[in-house]
């Protein structure tokens, strides 16, 4: 292989790099673009209304018992030779809230200066590179 074919292909190895890379690398150089956030999801479970009903005899009941727990509610009621149990339970929603930590790219737009500042390597290294092929070429029609 000729050295200018060489020298290219190995300038070309040397700049090309994937997005994904690039950016793993200027995360790796400056921690302060990475911020950590949460995304908060809320989830609602509704939990329907439970009756039932229940007829039982007895002649022992005297009086109306009714029982309160939370979301349950019994009531037991006699009336002449018969017992008539009433439960309910009202209907309620549980809430959830789930907090998943995620990572924010924060994009800071650099100023003009800066984003010259940071092309002056690749400018130089350009122009030595246009340097060398001139003063190759040169030397190549001297010797002819």
């Amino acid at each position: 292989m000729k050295p200018i074919t060489t020298l290219f292909l190995l300038i070309l190895l040397l700049t090309s790099c994937s997005p994904q890379r690039r950016l793993s690398r200027l995360l790796a150089f400056h921690p302060e673009l990475k911020t950590p956030d949460t995304l908060v999801l809320h989830d609602t479970i509704p939990i329907p209304q439970i009756q039932t009903d229940t007829i039982l005899r007895l002649s022992t009941l005297h009086d109306t018992v009714t029982l309160h727990k939370d979301h349950l509610q019994v009531k037991i009621h006699r009336l002449r030779d018969t017992i008539y149990i009433q439960s309910k339970t009202l209907p309620d929603t549980i809430y959830k809230t789930h907090h998943i930590p995620i990572q924010v790219i924060k994009y800071v737009q650099t100023d003009k200066l800066d984003n010259f500042i940071s092309k002056i390597p690749w400018l130089i290294i350009g122009l030595g590179i246009i340097v060398i092929l001139v003063i190759y070429i040169i030397s190549r029609f001297k010797r002819s």
